[in-house]
């Protein structure tokens, strides 16, 4: 007896998975870079990957091509150039000092990243509100860290700086995890028209990538990161300013002529 097997077999699309797989290509440069203390390069590949990270989903969506094999090799590829790579960048370039406490701060990154992303899988299917994310995304953290590592390629021998370092990956892993709303700056110029604002903010990020791309970075992601925290404060602060100056009612008569 002939058993049919009415599975769908995945669909592979070419031209968003071909991006993908160059992002993960990239991630595996940023790890032997980093095996061979290369680490301005490993930097460097970590950031290209996540400019490919952010290409790969606008083409999916832009040639209706998105299917549920994507948003898994995306992730898949993302856990290994952000998660991996990063984790292992750091602990070479400025957490090694540091012992076995670096090893766990190292591997905490990892470990943020890899939730993460695995909580992003579970809410893609039913997120409708595309200009926020819930929590610090994970190329963002990733060009954070890679951003401190362009400003000063050489490694970080005092032990000192690598707890400090280790404060700061701890914080990062934490956001990555949390539920801040972060904002998603791609989705300001999608599907709109660009006005002043939006035209002023995209001649400063191409200016800055051109001319000094390292401070652009560190100062762009550093403020991507506390967004996070302060939006929140923003937000709890005009609540409890609500609840203590709520609206009068007009107790006055409406002219229902005019």
């Amino acid at each position: 007896m002939k058993v049919k097997l009415n599975k769908k077999v995945p669909r592979l699309y070419f031209l968003p998975s071909l991006f993908t797989l160059t992002n993960l290509f990239f991630g595996f440069l940023s790890l032997t870079a980093t095996f061979y203390g290369k680490y301005r390069w490993a930097a460097l590949w970590i950031i290209f990957a996540a400019g490919l990270d952010g290409l790969d989903g606008l083409i999916a969506r832009a040639t209706k091509t998105n299917s549920d094999f994507g948003i898994q090799l995306d992730s898949l590829a993302d856990a290994v150039s952000f998660a991996t790579a990063t984790s292992l960048l750091i602990y070479f370039w400025g957490l090694k000092t540091a012992g076995k406490a670096g090893v766990f701060f190292a591997f905490l990154f990892s470990v943020g990243g890899v939730l993460r992303l695995a909580r992003y899988n579970i809410r893609t299917k039913t997120q409708t509100d595309r200009r926020y994310y819930q929590g610090l995304t994970v190329p963002s953290a990733a060009i954070f860290l890679a951003s401190l590592v362009l400003f000063h390629p050489a490694p970080a021998y005092e032990r000192l700086t690598s707890f400090y370092l280790a404060g700061i990956v701890l914080l990062i892993s934490l956001l990555m995890v949390s539920t801040l709303r972060y904002r998603n700056f791609i989705t300001l110029f999608l599907n709109r028209p660009i006005d002043i604002r939006n035209a002023l903010f995209l001649a400063i990020i191409i200016f800055g990538l051109l001319f000094k791309p390292r401070y652009f970075l560190m100062i762009f992601f550093t403020a991507n990161v506390f967004y996070g925290p302060v939006d929140f404060l923003i937000l709890r602060f005009k609540k409890g300013w609500r609840k203590k100056h709520p609206l009068e009612k007009s107790t006055r008569p409406v002219n229902l002529n005019n």
